[in-house]
């Protein structure tokens, strides 16, 4: 098995964050772990390259919408389990994954941390994200005045 250092994409995130000088959150990534668990993760970097810490995406998402879509992440994810807020020289800021933005528990709980910018990587699909996106962003920042 690959060393997630050792992943293209995670060089490419690395080399990016270095090179233009900025924190970087890389996204909606696959990860395996050494038990063969897989996660939906956000790698953030700092502006050196280095990895600062990761977001496992807490909540799944599992719908099915008859003769429209069927997607079930709980058959092949696993759920994380912490809550993800690091710090910058500019404020605290809080990382969830797509799904995530739909329960405010944890945005609430990011601004408890002290984040005063909650980023949210998505991949939402055509059928329920136009409908979502936009609407739970603002909701969040909204809720938690961040």
């Amino acid at each position: 098995m690959q060393k997630p250092e050792e992943s293209p994409t995670v060089k490419m995130l690395q080399e990016t964050a270095k090179k233009n000088n900025i924190y970087l959150i890389g996204g909606s990534i696959p990860e395996k772990t050494e038990d063969g668990k897989f996660y939906n993760t956000s790698l953030i970097f700092n502006r050196n390259g280095d990895l600062l810490t990761k977001h496992r995406k807490v909540h799944l998402f599992d719908i099915d919408i008859k003769d429209k879509i069927t997607f079930k992440e709980s058959e092949y994810l696993q759920a994380g389990n912490q809550i993800t807020v690091f710090d910058t020289e500019y404020c605290k800021v809080g990382v969830g994954i797509c799904y995530d933005m739909r329960f405010p528990e944890l945005g609430l709980l990011m601004a408890k941390k002290g984040a005063k910018v909650i980023v949210y990587a998505g991949c939402f699909n055509q059928t329920t994200g136009p409908l979502h996106w936009e609407l739970l962003l603002r909701s969040r920042a909204v809720d938690n005045q961040v």
